[in-house]
């Protein structure tokens, strides 16, 4: 299922003092089974477009089309819905969410409220507690008595439970630590790969970027800059000193490294991928 986005313009306070232009006439497509990245300074529009992408906002003017649903700006609250049914959401801090008295009546909850039945519902909801590594033990106690990073997985699980076609994270590794982050992001590829679904991913770190997307859209100031392979984007550090935004990491010490004599063939993905370029260069068999 592809997403298109047809001249979407997206006005906060419209006609009052008040008004603000949040996203300007952006026209472009998110293509089933790629993983995306939306970048941008704090204010870009990141938030407002990816709120529209799920129902949460509707266009102010343009449409949105989820598959062969267009959302505009009278759209009824029943195809609003079937949108959610599709496209599902993880918040900065999902385990916020958590509210049932147990971790598998939670996560089931999703299922049951479209239209699931009671045995599905458990069936989906032990298979995803499963994927995400929450010990079956942990099934019948209160979700509020986990740890946050056990947490966060149920409310991840709740939410993969209903099978969306695409699935959108807003800065999902907020307030973890660096083991929890890294973890994180590496379910997030995994379900990714597994799934084969769409992922779009909000965030301000340019290493996850770099790192898990394959594509890039670049927003600033409401408007759409540059949209296209993600190397291609996060190399330039030209273009994003001018947006405010990091260079990545890897990428920069690439550079340094080229400075100083040590080149590699290509800028390295990962942490693994720039290891053993490195290993190659120094052992003078570089590719």
């Amino acid at each position: 299922m592809n997403i298109q986005l047809e001249k979407l313009t997206s006005i906060y306070h419209e006609n009052t003092p008040f008004e603000h232009l949040a996203l300007n006439n952006i026209t472009t497509e998110f293509k089933e089974g790629t993983y995306y990245g939306i970048i941008g300074h704090t204010g870009s529009g990141k938030s407002t477009m990816i709120q529209n992408l799920n129902g949460l906002l509707l266009p102010s003017y343009g449409e949105v089309h989820i598959g062969d649903i267009t959302l505009r700006r009278k759209t009824k609250q029943r195809i609003i819905h079937l949108v959610k049914k599709r496209v599902g959401m993880v918040f900065q801090f999902p385990e916020h969410q958590l509210f049932e008295e147990s971790v598998i009546k939670d996560v089931m909850f999703g299922p049951k409220n479209i239209g699931m039945d009671e045995e599905t519902a458990r069936e989906k909801a032990e298979y995803y507690l499963k994927l995400l590594n929450v010990d079956r033990a942990l099934f019948d106690i209160p979700p509020f008595d986990l740890s946050g990073g056990q947490m966060r997985k149920v409310a991840i699980a709740g939410i993969l439970a209903m099978e969306p076609e695409v699935l959108i994270l807003d800065e999902p590794t907020a307030g973890l630590d660096p083991l929890s982050h890294i973890e994180t992001m590496q379910l997030f590829q995994k379900i990714q790969k597994e799934m084969g679904i769409t992922v779009i991913l909000v965030t301000h770190d340019m290493n996850d970027v770099y790192e898990y997307t394959d594509e890039v859209k670049l927003l600033n100031q409401g408007n759409l800059i540059r949209s296209g392979r993600t190397e291609e984007i996060l190399t330039d550090a030209g273009l994003l000193q001018k947006y405010d935004l990091e260079v990545p990491d890897i990428v920069r010490l690439t550079s340094d490294l080229g400075k100083k004599g040590i080149e590699f063939p290509k800028i390295p993905k990962n942490r693994e991928e720039f290891i053993n370029l490195y290993m190659k260069w120094r052992d003078g068999y570089a590719e």
